[in-house]
This record gives C-alpha cells, sequence and structure tokens, in this order.
C-alpha cells in the first residue's frame, strides 16, 4: 500500500527557498522591496537572509516538504548528540584514571 504524495505549496516555496546543511530554513527579511533611496548604503545591502525561527519550523516544514529540513536536522542533531556523548565518556575515562591513579 502506497503512502501520499507530500505536496509543496508553491506560495511558500517561493519564499523559502533552500534549508542549510545543518536543518535551518532560509528566509528573506521583510521591508526591503522599495523605498531603498532614502535609506543609507549599509541599510540597503543589509537587506539579506535569516532563518526560520524554532517556534515556526514546524509549520514551515509542512508547507515545504521538499526542501527536507527535517531530515537534516535530525541528521545535524544526531551529529551534535554524538559528539557530546564522545566528549562524555572521555571526560569520565579520564576521571576514572586520575581517581586509580590517586589510589595507587
Amino acid at each position: 500500500m502506497a503512502g501520499f504524495k507530500l505536496k509543496t505549496r508553491k506560495a511558500a516555496a517561493k519564499r523559502f527557498r533552500k534549508a542549510t546543511a545543518n536543518g535551518k530554513i532560509v528566509r528573506s527579511k521583510g521591508a526591503h522591496g522599495h523605498f531603498l533611496a532614502k535609506r543609507g548604503q549599509k541599510a540597503r545591502l543589509s537587506a539579506g537572509t535569516t532563518y526560520v525561527h524554532d517556534s515556526n519550523f514546524e509549520a514551515v516544514n509542512k508547507l515545504v516538504p521538499a526542501l527536507g529540513a527535517k531530515r537534516k536536522r535530525s541528521k545535524y542533531i544526531a551529529k551534535q548528540l554524538k559528539r557530546v556523548m564522545a566528549a562524555a565518556t572521555a571526560a569520565a575515562t579520564a576521571a576514572t584514571d586520575a581517581v586509580k591513579n590517586l589510589v595507587k
């Protein structure tokens, strides 16, 4: 039995163009469409992009599933967790070695 196909909302796809390798969804900042002549050069050039906030991540990810942001984020978090666990294990091993050296 085949599952249903996840479809992208086209209006959202135009606003959220890509996901980073860490699973963050990139969006463009507002208030940079017109009336730029009276702004300074820094204000015009800093239009740029930012990331979707964590509280809105699930909603945006449902609208644009083709970005694969959730999969990328899960892989990134798993990699971070693995790194933290390895550091904790190394610290625990060092602590037990230090205690053994003190007991001798």
